[in-house]
């Protein structure tokens, strides 16, 4: 019989394995890399309750299409615009779009509010076809079944909240290498 200090003894295993290296660093391997993504802004803009309005002057302003539920639009210049709630758009941009976006922000109705939120989040970009397996250690959200292209989810990675999103067409198992973009909070 044994005792019940050896049936509770917890074990400690990394949702990495086996994809970390001696010291413990996610490595690249075949069929998957995960790279930080430089140069990103992120500016919250949070929308009047008059959404048909606020899509108009989001419009004329940036030139940016606020998206669907659930999606990411895309402007000529690149800026990517991902739906978070009916009233709260998160606008991704380059470093060098960024004072084209704030010296606009005169023209913003007074019922609507933008905020740069840069500094707080990083982005990460995983690449291969080990991406859906690695994610979904961590999440109970169907990455392959349900987050197509074009589309955009808010739900956790362990206990961290995050932002996922699919920003172009692609098949697991096809080259190019999928593209997946993992916004996840800075602590």
């Amino acid at each position: 019989m044994t005792s019940s200090k050896e049936n509770l003894m917890p074990k400690f295993a990394t949702t990495f394995q086996p994809l970390i290296d001696q010291e413990g660093y996610l490595v690249n391997q075949n069929d998957l890399s995960c790279l930080v993504v430089v140069g990103k802004s992120l500016t919250i803009l949070r929308t009047s309750k008059d959404h048909e309005k606020s899509k108009k002057d989001v419009k004329e302003i940036w030139d940016v299409a606020l998206p669907e539920e659930l999606s990411i639009s895309t402007n000529s210049d690149g800026v990517q615009c991902l739906w978070i709630s009916p009233d709260e758009f998160w606008l991704l941009h380059s470093q060098q779009q960024k004072a084209d976006i704030w010296n606009k922000i005169g023209s913003l109705p007074t019922e609507m509010s933008m905020v740069d939120n840069s500094s707080a989040y990083g982005v990460l970009e995983f690449i291969g076809k080990k991406v859906n397996e690695l994610l979904s250690r961590w999440m109970s959200y169907d990455l392959s079944g349900s987050l197509n292209s074009g589309k955009v989810v808010s739900t956790t990675l362990g206990q961290a909240p995050v932002i996922i999103f699919r920003t172009s067409d692609c098949l697991l198992y096809t080259s190019p290498s999928p593209r997946d973009g993992l916004l996840s909070r800075m602590p």
